[in-house]
């Protein structure tokens, strides 16, 4: 099983106070004799009866120093899993979760195009408030 980065229960909390179930940490994806692990998968209700879920891959960029190492291997490893996940024909949106404060210190625009031309979706989260500030399709 995978280390859980150092921000993941307070994502996860975030998540919940916004009314979303965790179902799975992680979540299992196995394809083309490969498995790997998604951080989070989680439900929420709409409208009483229809559910939405998603898959979350969290990231807390949180060593200055080789944040450029943990764009490529979050950038990489988002990738990795949206290719598996199509091959198995599963339209379940993953995003990429990212502290409020790493977007905002070190999401310039170079890394915005990466997230966009990549169609990486992104969920920012303040980590103190533990509270869902933004979602990026």
């Amino acid at each position: 099983m995978p280390a859980l980065d150092q921000c993941h229960h307070q994502v996860v909390r975030a998540l919940q106070k916004a009314g979303w179930i965790i179902t799975n940490q992680p979540y299992n994806v196995s394809a083309l004799d490969r498995q790997v692990y998604v951080d989070v998968r989680a439900v929420q209700s709409v409208n009483g009866h229809r559910e939405q879920i998603l898959l979350l891959e969290v990231k807390c960029f949180l060593d200055k120093l080789s944040i450029t190492t943990e764009l490529y291997i979050a950038v990489g490893q988002y990738i990795f899993y949206r290719t598996m996940l199509k091959e198995l024909n599963d339209d379940t949106p993953l995003y990429l979760s990212v502290p409020e404060t790493a977007y905002v210190e070190f999401f310039d625009e170079i890394v915005r195009r990466i997230m966009r031309e990549n169609r990486i979706k992104l969920l920012i989260v303040d980590l103190k408030t533990e509270t869902i500030v933004r979602w990026i399709e």
